[in-house]
């Protein structure tokens, strides 16, 4: 049941004489600390807390993107393509006369640590933002050519706002024009029909300049085939390698040279516009996803020439060159390709139930936020009374708000399947599409870039023993609810905005996308969401504010700590 704060304005004598306590307050201390203040807990806030699907989302130009299969027993499977444009490494290239490919590949580096190197010299990784089982998580990819020209600017509004693309236009947009030829066409089956994330360090090996395996002296190996024979010449962190397609590339690139579609990038990427990265399951509920950036990627083609034959010099040496290609997004520097993350959901019907069932005006038992186009969650903090009262008081009596906190208890029985829960989540004022003055003032920073703004939190706390399943978040608030309830030096209080909350990939990452149509949230038209929320895949089952009362400890909880001075 709901409290209001004249009811604890009505116990004060019984705090000061320390007799007994309402439920409504807890004491920090059993008694008056340094003779001069009174250390006091409210924690029945008024809350109502709801969840609403977000619908389709926007995903062009993100600075990470996802790849591949996941399937989540409680959320449903999720399957993420991408679409990228790809600009020419320097423009109007030459490639000497009678340029030949000799091998073209892909290698986009995975998100990973080194964890130890074995004595045989071999450095053993574990990979970072990979959902699912990575290593026996296989699924089938396919590479073609996209066919489909990705605007910088929206026509519909005479080209004065940048263009949006969204996570269903894969059917409507991207598929009526891509090619049909394969181009991750290896002999390799991990590279295409049975693809999987492998945590294994690449090796280059040292090759002459007719692509034969060489040994240290440069002598080449008579046996080309045995891998213990070769020398290393460089080493990579696990990552996607896919070898391409050398004849389509030799006519897509090398010989296009004099058709003028390489002599800038703006000619280029309407010529050639860009590549299509398609999954597929292999079989229901099998596969992994990784979270990758694109913009990191080594694109090269490999190719000999020779310079033009002459009378003096009528059959010159070949030499073997190297042609680079760029692909991805990257907002920090001249790189601006356009991408699109294309994700397809088949949500269970546990999912669906739970935010249809979802009670925006009373409140409900259970909170779905999840990633992508999924879904998040919306608080109101106080009614208009409790906060009037709350206001009053905490002005007549001088009371000073040292902490606030929200504590959300993850239903772990909704997530009892998942190998994978969200790390963090993320609140942020949804009314005005911007941060809470908490998330400014925290300069606190972790090892691990992701667990900046420790004292902000939102970290998952999780259970001591395997599997370690987790129990809940805690966020603090303070500085907000101190704007709420406190009057500042004009006697005016901050709005008492609608809380949102979200999953997150990324802390350090404030930006919004848009959802491509508006929901309400009360009243309140939404048409944001953190961009930081689209690039996450994952969901958590949250307790609500309005609980069965065998669940009532675990109930979403605003805790507020205040501080009286004694002055009497």
């Amino acid at each position: 049941m709901k409290k209001s704060f004249l009811k604890i304005s009505s116990l004060l004598f019984l705090f000061v004489l320390l007799i007994s306590c309402d439920k409504d307050f807890n004491s920090l201390d059993s008694g008056v600390i340094g003779d001069d203040h009174f250390d006091l807990v409210y924690d029945e806030a008024s809350l109502v807390a709801y969840s609403k699907a977000t619908g389709v989302v926007q995903t062009n130009n993100l600075p990470l993107n996802a790849l591949g299969v996941y399937k989540n027993d409680f959320f449903g499977t999720t399957k993420a393509h991408f679409v990228t444009q790809v600009e020419l490494g320097s423009e109007n290239p030459s490639f000497g006369f009678n340029p030949v490919i000799d091998s073209v590949y892909m290698y986009v580096p995975y998100f990973s640590e080194l964890q130890s190197t074995e004595t045989s010299g071999e450095r053993v990784y574990e990979l970072d933002s990979i959902y699912g089982n990575a290593e026996i998580g296989k699924f089938r990819l396919k590479v073609v050519e996209n066919g489909y020209y990705l605007r910088d600017f929206d026509p519909a509004d005479n080209l004065q706002t940048s263009q949006k693309y969204f996570n269903d236009d894969k059917a409507t947009k991207i598929d009526p024009f891509k090619g049909s030829e394969l181009l991750n066409n290896s002999s390799n089956i991990a590279q295409n029909d049975e693809f999987y994330f492998s945590k294994k360090e690449l090796y280059i090996y040292k090759t002459n300049g007719a692509g034969l395996y060489v040994d240290s002296n440069g002598a080449v190996l008579s046996d080309q085939n045995n891998v213990t024979l070769r020398v290393i010449k460089e080493r990579k962190t696990p990552g996607m390698w896919l070898d391409l397609k050398n004849s389509f590339f030799q006519q897509k690139i090398l010989d296009a040279t004099s058709s003028g579609n390489l002599f800038n990038n703006n000619f280029f990427k309407n010529y050639f516009r860009g590549l299509l990265f398609e999954v597929e399951e292999i079989s229901p509920g099998q596969g992994a996803l990784a979270i990758l950036d694109f913009s990191r990627a080594e694109f090269k083609i490999i190719y000999k020439s020779s310079v033009e034959p002459t009378v003096e010099n009528p059959n010159p040496a070949r030499t073997r060159k190297e042609f680079s290609l760029k692909m991805g997004y990257n907002s920090s520097t001249t790189l601006r390709n356009n991408s699109i993350n294309l994700l397809e959901y088949n949500n269970s019907t546990q999912y669906d139930a739970g935010i249809v069932g979802s009670n925006e005006v009373l409140g409900s038992d259970r909170l779905y936020i999840k990633g992508g186009n999924g879904s998040v969650a919306f608080i109101d903090l106080f009614t208009p009374t409790e906060l009037e009262t709350l206001r009053n008081n905490i002005a007549t009596q001088n009371w000073l708000i040292n902490d606030a906190k929200l504590t959300f208890y993850i239903d772990k029985s909704k997530m009892l399947n998942e190998d994978h829960e969200p790390e963090r989540i993320y609140i942020y004022d949804a009314t005005n599409n911007m941060v809470i003055a908490d998330y400014t003032f925290d300069s606190s920073s972790g090892f691990n870039p992701k667990n900046n703004k420790l004292v902000f939190g939102g970290i998952v706390e999780r259970e001591t023993e395997d599997p370690k399943k987790g129990i809940k978040y805690t966020i603090r608030l303070t500085e907000h609810i101190k704007r709420i309830l406190k009057a500042d030096s004009n006697g005016e209080f901050q709005d008492n905005i609608k809380i949102g909350v979200s999953v997150t990939e990324s802390i350090n990452l404030v930006s919004s996308a848009k959802l491509q149509a508006p929901i309400s949230a009360n009243g309140v038209q939404i048409s944001d969401i953190p961009l930081a929320s689209i690039l996450n895949p994952l969901g958590t089952v949250l307790y609500g504010n309005n609980v069965a009362p065998e669940d009532e400890d675990k109930k979403l909880k605003l805790s507020i700590y205040f501080t009286k001075p004694n002055n009497e």
